[in-house]
């Protein structure tokens, strides 16, 4: 089977998804315990809060361009109702992310209870609506990327979202997509990304995300 034949292990994508579910989940009560007043710590949280907002725009923004249409033109018609929804909902989300981001902003110029406690429901708010989409893409849309797309077209998507993201961003994605992740789906990450990086941010990536979590929780 030729690369442009081989078909590709949407797998990979149930492992983006339970770190998006981690990292969300946690979000309103790293806010939480952000003492009113106390500037330091409402920005690393709210950097943080920046931060894996900014990962979700970059991999939804990544299906946008190159998932949908090939599902789009590659399915049978009755697969459209499925795909609209997809990005229907995927506008939904960036509407609730608009409103997580100016609560941050708001917080940021306001470290105080009022503003903390808004930047904690925005949050909370968006949870419901995120996993609704990532299990209804698990269960609509995988086996339908793994009929559909070839293994290079499907990598492409991965490399889209990691295009949209600051290198330097890099070591602590991977330190967040690596936690706690099984051994079986970390081999499956590791044969899509190029041994020579792999190599590095397998290590320096969770040494990385570790301190992270210790300033999100006020601890260094």
């Amino acid at each position: 089977m030729s690369e442009t034949t081989k078909r590709p292990d949407s797998r990979e994508m149930v492992a983006v998804h339970d770190m998006f579910r981690r990292e969300f989940s946690a979000l309103p009560g790293l806010a939480e315990n952000v003492e009113p007043g106390d500037e330091g710590h409402t920005t690393v949280v709210a950097d943080h809060v920046d931060f894996v907002a900014g990962l979700l725009h970059a991999h939804h923004a990544a299906e946008d361009a190159l998932l949908w249409p090939k599902l789009q033109e590659r399915t049978p018609g009755d697969v459209a109702p499925l795909l609209n929804t997809m990005q229907t909902q995927h506008n939904g989300i960036d509407q609730q992310l608009d409103a997580v981001d100016a609560a941050m902003k708001q917080w940021r110029a306001t470290p105080d209870e009022v503003s903390r406690d808004a930047a904690v429901r925005s949050l909370r708010d968006l949870l419901p609506t995120l996993e609704e989409h990532l299990a209804t893409e698990e269960a609509g849309i995988l086996s339908l990327i793994d009929e559909h797309l070839s293994a290079p077209e499907f990598a492409e998507v991965g490399q889209h979202g990691l295009a949209h993201l600051p290198p330097s961003s890099h070591p602590l994605l991977f330190g967040m997509l690596l936690h706690d992740i099984d051994p079986e789906m970390y081999e499956l990450v590791r044969g899509t990304v190029p041994a020579e990086i792999f190599d590095v941010v397998s290590v320096v990536g969770p040494q990385e995300y570790a301190a992270h979590r210790e300033r999100l929780l006020g601890r260094a």
